[in-house]
């Protein structure tokens, strides 16, 4: 099963895209919803009560960002028993995330070539947040990526590019990925079918294939490594 801070990048993203203030306080109402949609697709049962009870002094006011994580943890990722579809799981997170962030109307590829970029890229993404890809992976994957495609790797268009990345901050986010590779700044020339099969090919190496050798090592149990309370979890 899908090592638990993997899912918890996926979940940092759905509960951000709630965070419409920007100031990390989230809802009750909206963490509700948010609950119920992960224990359905995690096959947990869903306990309104234990929401209700573990955050019954925060009653009046929108709930504090140090809150969520331990009612994450202990009232739904703990109880996490059977495997369940980490895919669907992704696409829920997905779902509640990708249109407050991003336009795909202009990109060269589909929403679901997105969608497996942003999966991609949660894989690849440093594990401190706010969520970001540093340069080394940024360049591992435009490797792969050009490689599927059949296409040459241009060191000098690379290194233009990283100095670019350099004068901002060294690093993108999830949708500034997106973005790259979709208005075709490092596939120009390709047409929107090659760049989709490219993203397919990489998908199916660096998650599906990861997904389904996790699946089968049952040294590797879902509560394994013990999540750790960190400042930057505090996120959640």
């Amino acid at each position: 099963m899908w090592l638990r801070d993997e899912l918890l990048k996926s979940i940092w993203h759905a509960f951000t895209a709630l965070d419409v203030d920007q100031r990390g306080k989230v809802s009750k109402s909206q963490l509700k919803v948010l609950s119920h949609s992960l224990c359905t697709v995690m096959k947990v049962p869903h306990d309104p009560v234990a929401l209700e009870h573990h955050f019954k002094d925060d009653d009046k006011g929108p709930l504090s960002n140090q809150g969520y994580m331990p009612y994450l943890n202990r009232f739904i990722l703990d109880k996490v028993q059977e495997d369940f579809d980490v895919l669907e799981f992704n696409k829920i997170c997905w779902t509640l995330c990708y249109k407050k962030n991003i336009c795909t109307k202009h990109l060269l590829f589909s929403d679901d070539d997105a969608f497996k970029v942003w999966c991609i890229f949660n894989f690849l993404s440093e594990d401190r947040y706010p969520l970001v890809i540093i340069t080394e992976e940024i360049e591992y994957l435009l490797r792969k990526l050009m490689e599927a495609m059949g296409s040459g790797w241009s060191k000098e268009k690379f290194a233009d590019y990283k100095l670019q990345l350099n004068t901002k901050k060294n690093c993108l986010t999830a949708w500034e990925l997106i973005e790259l590779l979709g208005i075709g700044y490092f596939s120009k020339g390709m047409n929107r079918q090659t760049l989709s099969m490219g993203i397919n090919e990489v998908f199916q190496e660096l998650i599906l294939d990861v997904l389904k050798q996790v699946r089968q090592d049952v040294d590797l149990p879902f509560t394994d490594p013990v999540l750790i309370y960190s400042k930057e979890r505090r996120m959640l």
